[in-house]
């Protein structure tokens, strides 16, 4: 498996670069199993470049969502469950009768349940598995990964300082991104750089963890870390999850008060720090402030039903390379279902519900490998950027800004509402993973169905048992990553694990990352392995600790 993934990003990236990448990332891999992965998830984007979105910004894209038809990602991931497997020896007795066990059972369950749900609507083997089952592939892997760690001894020791500094390279790019004009969108503000949400989710996390950590040291590369993870959340402006590391961090707040002292001193090192490179960068504080309030300012015609949010509703997470396009398409022109609610019988949206002109597909007929449309509200191309556009006076700007937050806004709050009336009408059976996109969601390119919610869209496309298993996996994550906060023993990997446990969630009520990306379930299934362990050991090791704080010992 190693040399099929040399071999694939050999071809992939065609290059010098891709040759030495081929060679090194796979023997990482073998090396540090946990380390190698978590190393590629951070650091790669899940986005597509083209004329807006620059080199820096999609640094690491091609591990992801590559000219294959799978991403490395997945046979990466693949090498280096086999890798810590072996390392297993002596054999590990797993206790199924446990928070892991519930885990591993519920992904397996899902990666079934889509397999299933493919072939009974007339999907090949490979299309089933690569297109529905994919996502939950690579979250079953992880699973593996993350339980692996407490027993690689290697492992334990890299994988945090790895993390941190990877988190201050993103930020060094971002820093040499913004003034060479690599940004996101110069329409919207010049300053916000990653659009891939796992990032910012990812950052949040590690700085919940840091806090109060007993290892914690006043030096510059504590500092660096505990300042960088910030700064990404801040130029990622992924509103969700702001929202999400905040009630995760009032939750770790609570459950970890005895250390408030600690916590306190390093918040006041911090904010202030913060609040000075904000403000300080020209236009940075104002941008941030623009696009905030655009996202309550949801006038009376952005938030009825007839209203048309533009192609730009969402910068949110980018899907899988089968060509669902990311939460960045906005709804058709009427902004309506067909009369009767649903699709017509021939499987396809009523004319009513046909997308706009200008949100076409690319002439070939297909979407980007990414599948998410341009900021302009075009799908991307694949022959190559598109020119740099002018960029707006400031005044053009701010008005842009807040005029594609309320769109936004309005574009999600609509999926919830006509997505649970699909929802109704097709209770237990759903459309299928192949229906094409329903009349008036938001994703008006979507190939196939795509809701702004996890919960929703697997219920779409899989029936009622897709998002009983999503829930019984995030709240069975969910508690053991409070138990590990809680736990003395717990470090600054297990907590960040438990972190991102928190974030994830309420993330995915705003976008259906776990079932359309490859980053998303990657490093869940990884954080909820740390901190609900499966194996037993001859011996507790101190740290890390979490779930299997008690259960470690035979």
């Amino acid at each position: 498996m190693a040399a099929f993934s040399a071999a694939y990003i050999a071809w992939t990236l065609r290059s010098p670069v891709g040759v030495v990448l081929a060679v090194a990332v796979p023997l990482l891999v073998l090396r540090l199993p946990v380390t190698g992965v978590v190393l590629v998830a951070v650091l790669a984007q899940e986005i597509k470049p083209n004329g807006r979105f620059g080199v820096l910004t999609t640094l690491g894209y091609q591990t992801f969502v590559s000219t294959g038809k799978i991403p490395v990602a997945l046979p990466l991931a693949l090498t280096a469950a086999l890798a810590a497997a072996v390392r297993w020896w002596p054999p590990a007795r797993p206790r199924l009768r446990s928070t892991g066990g519930v885990l591993v059972g519920a992904a397996a369950a899902l990666v079934v349940l889509s397999v299933v749900a493919g072939l009974l609507h007339g999907q090949s083997p490979f299309s089933a598995v690569n297109q529905n089952a994919r996502p939950f592939v690579l979250l079953l892997l992880g699973l593996v990964i993350g339980m692996s760690l407490r027993l690689l001894r290697d492992d334990r020791r890299s994988v945090g300082p790895t993390v941190g500094v990877a988190l201050c390279l993103l930020l060094v790019a971002a820093a040499v991104a913004i003034p060479l004009g690599e940004i996101a969108d110069d329409r919207l503000s010049a300053y916000f750089v990653y659009y891939d949400s796992a990032l910012p989710a990812i950052a949040a996390a590690v700085f919940i963890g840091m806090l109060g950590d007993d290892g914690w040291r006043w030096d510059w590369r504590h500092l660096g870390v505990l300042t960088a993870a910030p700064l990404l959340v801040l130029i990622s402006f992924r509103r969700s999850v702001w929202l999400a590391a905040l009630a995760a961090f009032l939750v770790v707040l609570v459950l970890t008060w005895p250390r408030w002292r600690r916590i306190a001193r390093q918040v006041a090192v911090v904010v202030p720090v913060l609040a000075v490179i904000t403000l300080a960068a020209p236009g940075f504080a104002a941008d941030l402030g623009l696009r905030s309030a655009g996202s309550f300012e949801l006038s009376g015609s952005a938030a009825s039903p007839t209203s048309s949010p533009s192609p730009t509703s969402s910068p949110s997470g980018t899907p899988t390379a089968s060509g669902t396009p990311g939460a960045n398409a906005g709804p058709p022109a009427s902004g309506k279902p067909s009369p009767s609610g649903k699709p017509s019988p021939s499987g396809k949206p009523s004319p009513s519900g046909k997308p706009s002109p200008s949100g076409k597909p690319s002439p070939s007929g297909k979407p980007s490998p990414t599948g998410t449309p341009s900021p302009s509200g075009s799908t991307g191309a694949g022959s190559g950027p598109s020119s740099t556009p002018t960029r707006p006076a400031p005044n053009q700007r701010a008005e842009e800004s807040i005029k594609h937050q309320t769109e936004s806004t309005a574009g999600h709050l609509s999926d919830l509402r006509l997505g649970w009336d699909y929802v109704r009408e097709h209770v237990w059976t759903g459309v299928g993973p192949q229906s094409p996109q329903l009349p008036g969601l938001a994703a008006r390119d979507a190939t196939r169905v795509y809701v702004h919610n996890e919960l929703l869209q697997d219920w779409l496309r899989y029936g009622p048992l897709g998002p009983v298993l999503v829930l019984l996996f995030l709240v069975t994550a969910g508690l053991a990553a409070l138990r590990a906060v809680r736990d003395p023993a717990s470090d600054v990997v297990v907590r960040s694990a438990a972190a991102f446990c928190l974030i994830a969630p309420l993330c995915l009520m705003t976008a259906p990352f776990l079932a359309e990306t490859s980053r998303w379930p990657l490093v869940l299934g990884i954080a909820a392995g740390i901190v609900a362990p499966l194996l037993l050991t001859r011996d507790r090791p101190a740290r890390p600790g979490g779930d299997g704080a008690g259960e470690g010992v035979s």
